[in-house]
Formats: structure tokens, C-alpha cells, sequence
């Protein structure tokens, strides 16, 4: 099931039908009568395409209950934001992919939204309206880590500017300095030609943990790495709060010695 149902801290049983052409409906079953709250919970493995009809038609089944009131708190988790990077028009012909679903998220009418990790929380700026909560990095970060993680970091790296705000409260959380990285990009593509290191940090027998929200195919990470343990490096550590890893985690063996995440996105990993 990629969608859960909660109400009144229990978890409600939803019935989803899957039809020979691809069409879905779902059915609720057993909702008390007059709860405080109802809270659906998106899965992050969902496809992207499917988040917004299965919440569109879940909303709908829980508006045809005839035990439930559909004027209660209505509360929806949704970990990773649908089309997050995509938060301007980048080329003529372009749509804002972002823009239009946080319009159609605000006319949702939920009484709050929780979101892990927003890439841009400027973009949602622009939608005044829309009642959400971020849950920070750092919490997430802190929610991610095994219960016998003890790694003692040198360091915390953030790989380009926009990170370093985000990278710095989990250096503060870790008490350990921070320093971020730039970036080269070819001014035609946009495409990243590589990173560089911060001038004048020793990183011999250095262990350095790399925060960030997002790791798609991991090539920045994997070129990053490369240059941390050339530099002398012993361990280089990796924490996303949204891994997809669209290329698998093999390419990262060698150069990441460990990573953690908060969820994985979409259907890459298992």
C-alpha cells in the first residue's frame, strides 16, 4: 500500500483496486465517528505521478464515508515534495512543475502538511496560503542514524553553497566545524564540471561526513569523494534525506564509506 490512513492514532484499513486499465479507487473502511483528525500518510516509494490522484481519490473515498465528518482536522504527511527541484522555468518551453502542484496542494484544503527536507523552501513562499511544516535536515538527520552510531567526524563538508545553512546545524548538532565546497558548471549545459575543495583544510586521516537533502545517480558525491580521499581522507560518509540512488549503490564502493538517509524515494532501491 503507498498510502496510509490514520485517525485518532489509529491506523485505518484502505482498500485500493487496481483496474485492468490502470485506473485506481480505493475504499475506507471502519472510520470512527467524529475524530479529532484524519491523516494520510504518501509513502515516498510512490511514483511521483501517482501521489496526486492516489491522494485526490483517497480524500474522496473519506468524503463519502457516512460516519465521518469531512469538516475534522485533515493533516497530510508527504516526506518527499513532488517535483521539489523543479522550482523555476529553466528553459523556454518549460513548465514550473513545482508551482502547479503546490496550487493544486493548497486548494486540497488540508489543515497542515508536513514535508521533509524542502530543496527550495523559498518556492513555497510564493503560496501564502498553504498551511506546511518542514521537517529541518537536521531532524531528519538525527532520526536516520543506527543506535550504535558512535563516528566521531572531523568535519562536515557541504557540497556547494546552497547547502551550507543546512550542513552547519548538523555540524553544530555534531560539534565539529563545517566548510563548504564550490562548484564549476559549463555556462552553456549548466551541467556541474566539478567541485572544489575548500582552500586551506587539511583532509589527511580526516573522517568527513557530506549532508545533503537529495542524491539522485550520485555523480557530484562520487566526484566529490574521489577528490576528499585523494586529499588524504580516511573515511567519507554520505547523509540525504531523500535517496533515490537511480543509478544503485555500487558506484559509490571505494570512495563513500558509509551512507545514511532518512527515506528512500521511488522504486531504485529496496
Amino acid at each position: 500500500m503507498t498510502v496510509k490512513l490514520i485517525s485518532d492514532n489509529k491506523e485505518i484499513p484502505v482498500n485500493m483496486i487496481e483496474f485492468s486499465d490502470g485506473a485506481i479507487t480505493f475504499k475506507v473502511d471502519e472510520l470512527p465517528e467524529n475524530p479529532n483528525y484524519i491523516s494520510i500518510h504518501v509513502c515516498p516509494t510512490t511514483p511521483v505521478y501517482r501521489i496526486r490522484e492516489e491522494i485526490d481519490l483517497l480524500t474522496d473515498a473519506i468524503k463519502h464515508s457516512t460516519v465521518c465528518s469531512y469538516t475534522r482536522k485533515k493533516i497530510l504527511h508527504l516526506p518527499y515534495l513532488l517535483y521539489g527541484r523543479a522550482d523555476r522555468i529553466f528553459e523556454k518551453g518549460n513548465g514550473n512543475p513545482l508551482h502547479e502542484f503546490l496550487c493544486w496542494l493548497d486548494s486540497k484544503n488540508f489543515d497542515e502538511v508536513f514535508i521533509c527536507d524542502i530543496h527550495n523552501p523559498k518556492a513555497i513562499l510564493e503560496h501564502p496560503d498553504l498551511r506546511y511544516t518542514e521537517v529541518s535536515q537536521l531532524d531528519c538527520f538525527k532520526n536516520s542514524l543506527p543506535s550504535n552510531f558512535n563516528t566521531n567526524y572531523d568535519f562536515v563538508l557541504a557540497p556547494d553553497k546552497g547547502s551550507v545553512e543546512k550542513a552547519k546545524t548538523i555540524a553544530c548538532y555534531l560539534d565539529v566545524d563545517v566548510y563548504n565546497c564550490g562548484k564549476e558548471r559549463d555556462v552553456s549545459t549548466g551541467k556541474i564540471i566539478r567541485s572544489t575543495l575548500p582552500e586551506g583544510v587539511d583532509f589527511t586521516d580526516k573522517t568527513v561526513l557530506i549532508p545533503d537533502d537529495l542524491c539522485d545517480g550520485g555523480f557530484t558525491f562520487i566526484k566529490l569523494a574521489e577528490q576528499i580521499k585523494d586529499a588524504g581522507a580516511k573515511q567519507v560518509d554520505l547523509y540525504v534525506t531523500h535517496m533515490i540512488g537511480s543509478k544503485g549503490l555500487d558506484t559509490f564502493k571505494g570512495l563513500i564509506d558509509n551512507i545514511y538517509c532518512h527515506h528512500v524515494v521511488g522504486k531504485y532501491l529496496t
